[in-house]
Parts: C-alpha cells; structure tokens; sequence
C-alpha cells in the first residue's frame, strides 16, 4: 500500500467519519484501522518474521502480525485476505480473534487480528519481509527474537500465553 491509497479514518468506536492518506488520521484527532493476521503453520507453528530494514515503522523487528490498513471501504476481513496474498503469496481463510484499540508511532489504530491457517511455501515480499521462520507458540513466548514489534508481542501473549 502506498501513501497514496485512501483509507478510513474512524472515530473512538471503530466507525467511519472520513476518509484520507494513509498516516493522516492523526492530525485530524481519529484513529485508522489495521487488519493483521496470525498465521499457523503445520504442527501449529507460528510464522514470525523480520520486517525489512526499509519499514516506515519498526524497521528490521521481528513481527507474528501480517497485514496492513484496510483501503477505504474495504473490510478487515477483505484486507486481511489481500495482504496475505500481497506479502507472502498465499490464500487463505482468516477468521477473526481480536479487536482492540492500541497505540501506534503514527497514532491511534483499531487493530483487528485475524488466524489463518498457511503452507510453509511461501513467496514472501522482499519489500515487507526480510526472513522468515515457523516456531513453536510456547518456544517463541520464551525465547523472543529480539527486536520484537511491541504490539506482535501483545496479541501472542494474550492468544497463546
């Protein structure tokens, strides 16, 4: 997605008030809306990788959430689906475990996280991912990679901790 995409910009409560740039919710006093998803590998091992070192946000951190802002109209379900496809070539069918309200450096997000069951063969976007590994739940929560996406670190903490 490119700065040039619209996107929602929604109010306390998760509903659409405007539309505008991606990064722009902020300065107007609203939140934007993320789609992530958890992806589990075979054996219920948990995709983590490395974000590229070129990231606008949290360069070079290790992350399990894969996704990105919903385009304006679209659902964080739709987005969920087309971001998977987009950063690791894969379809699949996420279903939605979490919806919370967090902090972002580039302000207020609504975060929705989906789980989707993948192949390990994945066409990954350089772009996006830098490396990428499937671990075990209990292994990655005691031995983290460092450095570690701080909200990645939230949702696996509260789904498999």
């Amino acid at each position: 997605m490119t700065a040039l995409e619209t996107v929602d910009y929604v109010d306390a409560d998760d509903r659409p008030v405007a539309c505008g740039p991606r990064g722009g919710a902020a300065a107007q006093g609203l939140c934007y809306r993320v789609a992530a998803t958890v992806c589990v590998g075979p054996a219920g091992r948990l995709l983590v990788y490395r974000r590229s070192a070129e990231a606008a946000v949290y360069p070079a951190h290790h992350d399990i959430l894969v996704g990105g802002c919903p385009r304006a109209g679209e659902s964080y379900r739709e987005a969920a689906v087309r971001e998977l496809h987009e950063e690791l070539g894969v379809r699949a069918a996420p279903r939605q475990v979490l919806h919370v309200r967090c902090a972002s450096p580039v302000g207020d997000c609504w975060l929705t996280v989906h789980l989707a069951e993948i192949p390990t063969a994945l066409r990954v976007d350089p772009r996006e991912i830098a490396e990428h590994f499937f671990v075990p739940p209990h292994r990655l929560l005691a031995r983290m990679p460092s450095p570690f996406v701080p909200e990645g670190h939230r949702v696996l903490t509260r789904l498999f901790g």
